[in-house]
Protein backbone atom coordinates (compact mmCIF):
# COMPACT_ATOMS: atom_id res chain seq x y z
CA UNK A 1 0.00 0.00 0.00
CA UNK A 2 1.12 3.50 -0.61
CA UNK A 3 1.67 5.85 2.27
CA UNK A 4 -1.29 8.02 1.17
CA UNK A 5 -3.67 5.04 1.17
CA UNK A 6 -2.37 3.92 4.59
CA UNK A 7 -2.95 7.36 6.07
CA UNK A 8 -6.45 7.55 4.54
CA UNK A 9 -7.35 4.15 6.02
CA UNK A 10 -5.98 5.18 9.41
CA UNK A 11 -8.13 8.33 9.44
CA UNK A 12 -11.19 6.34 8.32
CA UNK A 13 -10.84 4.10 11.38
CA UNK A 14 -10.14 6.99 13.75
CA UNK A 15 -12.94 9.23 12.50
CA UNK A 16 -15.95 9.42 14.81
CA UNK A 17 -19.15 7.77 13.69
CA UNK A 18 -21.43 10.14 11.82
CA UNK A 19 -24.70 8.45 12.73
CA UNK A 20 -26.31 5.84 14.94
CA UNK A 21 -28.84 3.24 13.88
CA UNK A 22 -31.77 1.62 15.68
CA UNK A 23 -34.47 -0.52 14.03
CA UNK A 24 -33.01 0.44 10.64
CA UNK A 25 -33.38 4.16 11.40
CA UNK A 26 -30.22 6.22 11.17
CA UNK A 27 -29.94 9.52 13.04
CA UNK A 28 -26.97 11.89 12.76
CA UNK A 29 -24.68 12.29 15.77
CA UNK A 30 -25.28 16.04 15.88
CA UNK A 31 -27.88 18.67 15.06
CA UNK A 32 -27.28 22.42 14.86
CA UNK A 33 -29.83 24.73 16.50
CA UNK A 34 -29.26 28.49 16.41
CA UNK A 35 -25.55 27.92 15.78
CA UNK A 36 -25.18 25.56 18.76
CA UNK A 37 -24.23 21.93 18.18
CA UNK A 38 -26.49 19.44 19.94
CA UNK A 39 -25.22 15.90 20.40
CA UNK A 40 -27.28 12.76 20.00
CA UNK A 41 -27.73 11.67 23.61
CA UNK A 42 -29.49 8.39 22.83
CA UNK A 43 -32.11 6.63 20.73
CA UNK A 44 -35.16 4.61 21.72
CA UNK A 45 -38.05 2.74 20.18
CA UNK A 46 -41.66 3.75 20.84
CA UNK A 47 -43.85 0.70 20.82
CA UNK A 48 -47.55 1.56 21.12
CA UNK A 49 -50.73 -0.31 22.00
CA UNK A 50 -51.03 -3.56 23.91
CA UNK A 51 -49.59 -5.33 20.86
CA UNK A 52 -46.36 -3.26 21.16
CA UNK A 53 -46.56 -2.07 17.54
CA UNK A 54 -43.39 -0.22 16.52
CA UNK A 55 -44.43 3.42 16.02
CA UNK A 56 -41.22 5.46 15.77
CA UNK A 57 -37.59 5.73 16.75
CA UNK A 58 -36.89 8.77 18.91
CA UNK A 59 -33.59 10.52 19.37
CA UNK A 60 -32.71 13.09 22.04
CA UNK A 61 -30.25 15.85 21.17
CA UNK A 62 -28.66 17.96 23.92
CA UNK A 63 -25.99 20.64 24.16
CA UNK A 64 -24.71 18.86 27.29
CA UNK A 65 -25.45 15.12 27.11
CA UNK A 66 -26.97 13.57 30.23
CA UNK A 67 -28.64 10.36 31.38
CA UNK A 68 -30.38 12.25 34.20
CA UNK A 69 -34.06 12.72 33.29
CA UNK A 70 -34.56 15.63 35.71
CA UNK A 71 -31.58 17.47 34.20
CA UNK A 72 -32.97 16.91 30.69
CA UNK A 73 -36.34 18.36 31.72
CA UNK A 74 -35.07 21.26 33.84
CA UNK A 75 -31.82 22.39 32.22
CA UNK A 76 -31.84 25.69 30.37
CA UNK A 77 -30.18 24.37 27.24
CA UNK A 78 -31.44 23.94 23.71
CA UNK A 79 -32.70 20.42 23.18
CA UNK A 80 -34.50 18.44 20.53
CA UNK A 81 -36.43 15.21 20.25
CA UNK A 82 -36.49 13.81 16.73
CA UNK A 83 -38.90 11.05 15.71
CA UNK A 84 -38.58 8.91 12.61
CA UNK A 85 -41.88 7.13 12.01
CA UNK A 86 -41.95 3.41 11.27
CA UNK A 87 -45.62 3.36 10.28
CA UNK A 88 -48.47 5.62 9.18
CA UNK A 89 -50.28 7.27 12.10
CA UNK A 90 -53.16 9.72 11.74
CA UNK A 91 -52.97 13.01 13.60
CA UNK A 92 -55.96 12.13 15.78
CA UNK A 93 -54.14 9.16 17.27
CA UNK A 94 -50.92 11.10 17.76
CA UNK A 95 -52.52 14.15 19.29
CA UNK A 96 -55.00 12.37 21.57
CA UNK A 97 -52.26 10.45 23.35
CA UNK A 98 -50.02 13.47 23.73
CA UNK A 99 -52.90 15.73 24.83
CA UNK A 100 -54.01 13.26 27.51
CA UNK A 101 -50.47 12.93 28.87
CA UNK A 102 -49.94 16.71 28.76
CA UNK A 103 -53.13 17.28 30.78
CA UNK A 104 -51.87 14.88 33.46
CA UNK A 105 -48.54 16.70 33.66
CA UNK A 106 -49.66 20.32 33.21
CA UNK A 107 -53.27 20.46 34.30
CA UNK A 108 -56.15 22.42 32.82
CA UNK A 109 -54.19 25.67 32.54
CA UNK A 110 -52.24 23.96 29.75
CA UNK A 111 -55.33 23.66 27.47
CA UNK A 112 -54.61 26.65 25.18
CA UNK A 113 -51.03 25.45 24.62
CA UNK A 114 -52.20 21.87 24.05
CA UNK A 115 -54.68 23.11 21.43
CA UNK A 116 -51.95 25.12 19.71
CA UNK A 117 -49.56 22.16 19.82
CA UNK A 118 -52.05 19.63 18.45
CA UNK A 119 -52.93 22.01 15.60
CA UNK A 120 -49.29 21.73 14.46
CA UNK A 121 -49.32 17.92 14.27
CA UNK A 122 -50.19 16.39 10.86
CA UNK A 123 -50.86 12.83 9.79
CA UNK A 124 -47.54 11.02 9.45
CA UNK A 125 -46.43 8.41 6.95
CA UNK A 126 -43.76 5.76 7.26
CA UNK A 127 -40.38 7.49 6.92
CA UNK A 128 -41.58 10.95 8.00
CA UNK A 129 -39.48 12.80 10.57
CA UNK A 130 -40.85 15.16 13.21
CA UNK A 131 -38.73 17.24 15.56
CA UNK A 132 -39.59 19.12 18.72
CA UNK A 133 -36.97 21.74 19.57
CA UNK A 134 -37.04 23.51 22.92
CA UNK A 135 -35.39 26.91 22.94
CA UNK A 136 -35.48 28.13 26.57
CA UNK A 137 -37.14 31.51 26.81
CA UNK A 138 -38.78 31.06 23.39
CA UNK A 139 -40.79 27.84 23.40
CA UNK A 140 -41.21 24.59 21.53
CA UNK A 141 -40.77 24.49 17.77
CA UNK A 142 -42.53 21.71 15.85
CA UNK A 143 -41.07 20.70 12.48
CA UNK A 144 -42.00 18.03 9.95
CA UNK A 145 -39.33 16.78 7.56
CA UNK A 146 -37.19 19.85 8.39
CA UNK A 147 -40.02 22.33 7.67
CA UNK A 148 -41.11 24.38 10.68
CA UNK A 149 -44.85 24.12 11.30
CA UNK A 150 -44.95 26.53 14.23
CA UNK A 151 -43.87 27.30 17.79
CA UNK A 152 -45.78 26.97 21.05
CA UNK A 153 -44.46 29.91 23.10
CA UNK A 154 -43.03 29.73 26.60
CA UNK A 155 -41.11 27.19 28.62
CA UNK A 156 -44.03 25.72 30.62
CA UNK A 157 -45.46 23.81 27.68
CA UNK A 158 -42.06 22.59 26.49
CA UNK A 159 -41.21 21.41 30.01
CA UNK A 160 -44.55 19.55 30.18
CA UNK A 161 -43.94 17.80 26.85
CA UNK A 162 -40.41 16.79 27.85
CA UNK A 163 -41.87 15.52 31.15
CA UNK A 164 -44.24 13.32 29.14
CA UNK A 165 -41.18 11.70 27.54
CA UNK A 166 -38.68 11.80 30.44
CA UNK A 167 -40.70 12.20 33.64
CA UNK A 168 -41.56 9.54 36.25
CA UNK A 169 -44.50 8.19 34.21
CA UNK A 170 -43.37 8.27 30.57
CA UNK A 171 -45.55 7.03 27.73
CA UNK A 172 -42.92 4.37 27.02
CA UNK A 173 -40.21 3.48 29.55
CA UNK A 174 -38.01 1.83 26.89
CA UNK A 175 -38.15 4.94 24.71
CA UNK A 176 -37.19 7.08 27.72
CA UNK A 177 -34.24 4.85 28.69
CA UNK A 178 -33.01 4.69 25.12
CA UNK A 179 -33.11 8.46 24.57
CA UNK A 180 -31.37 8.97 27.92
CA UNK A 181 -28.61 6.67 26.69
CA UNK A 182 -29.25 4.06 29.40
Amino acid sequence: MTRTVSIALLFAFLAPAQARTLEGVELPDTAVVDGATLKLNGMGLRAATALRVKAYVGGLYLEEPSSDAAKVIDSRQRKRVTMKFLRDIDRGRLTSGWAESLRKVGGKTMEPSIAEFTSLIPDVKTGDTMSFTWRPGVGLEVAMDDKVRGTVPGDDFARALYTVWFGPEPGDENLKRGMLGQ
